[in-house]
């Protein structure tokens, strides 16, 4: 597997996990800007980390699975935030 494609990957997973952490800080009272905002900056610190990581370079890894990551997380934070209004989870 080539650097880029694990890259893909981890981004796109961590989506998952990002979603599930601004729904939690929004949970406990957190503002749903502030909530964005950590979102925001996990995905520059999960940029950073890989580029560090998986020895790729800097600008590059901002720009692979950007898209996967943004459409990930907002998918999970809302459904997340949908089932907890709704008194699902």
């Amino acid at each position: 597997m080539k650097a880029s494609e694990k890259v893909y990957w981890i981004k796109a997973m961590l989506g998952l996990v990002t979603g599930g952490i601004c729904f939690y800080a929004q949970s406990i009272g957190m503002q749903g800007q502030l909530a964005f905002m950590i979102g925001v900056t996990l995905f520059i610190a999960y940029s950073e980390a890989l580029a560090i990581l998986i020895k790729v370079d800097r600008n590059r890894t901002l720009k692979i699975a950007m898209g996967a990551f943004l459409f990930l997380w907002i998918l999970t934070w809302t459904l997340l935030n949908t089932m907890g209004i709704n008194g699902w989870i």
